[in-house]
């Protein structure tokens, strides 16, 4: 049995070799909204990260900015989910956007509680880790092929 691309042509890798198949999604403006609101929540780590550098170097006055741009952050990432959600309705096939949206939502309310509760070295390994999962969120978002709109 031969792998195949989205139009049943064979593929040229090896049987038994993983295959990325060409789909196309439907929806420009909810992958839109993904990757805006992606790129935002991601910009907000970086900054998220700033503010704890400021912190852990003796700033205590960035404590509360600190809190503050988490539930901004927070904010984002459940509006990424409702980007996921409406993605997913159009293009049912379409999984991993709000699998990741759910994830990274979870561990952002890890954060907080972690956070709140001072638990510095997990505190900090987490908001690592969430940078690391908005920046595979943002650049896979970027390779979903959207659908020409049809012609009438």
């Amino acid at each position: 049995m031969h792998d195949t691309s989205s139009e049943g042509a064979p593929s040229q890798a090896g049987t038994g070799t993983a295959v990325m198949t060409d789909r196309t999604v439907d929806g420009r403006g909810t992958v839109v909204l993904l990757r805006v609101v992606a790129v935002l929540a991601l910009l907000q780590t970086l900054v998220q990260g700033l503010l704890a550098g400021m912190l852990l170097n003796g700033d205590l006055d960035s404590i509360d900015p600190h809190g503050h741009n988490a539930y901004a952050f927070e904010f984002l990432v459940f509006l990424q989910v409702v980007a996921a959600v409406l993605l997913w309705r159009r293009n049912r096939w379409l999984t991993w956007p709000l699998k990741a949206t759910i994830g990274i939502l979870a561990a952002t309310f890890a954060q907080t509680g972690l956070g709140l509760n001072s638990a510095l070295a997990a505190h900090v390994t987490l908001g690592v880790a969430l940078c690391a999962m908005e920046t595979a969120l943002v650049l896979r978002a970027f390779t979903l092929r959207v659908a020409a709109p049809a012609r009438s």
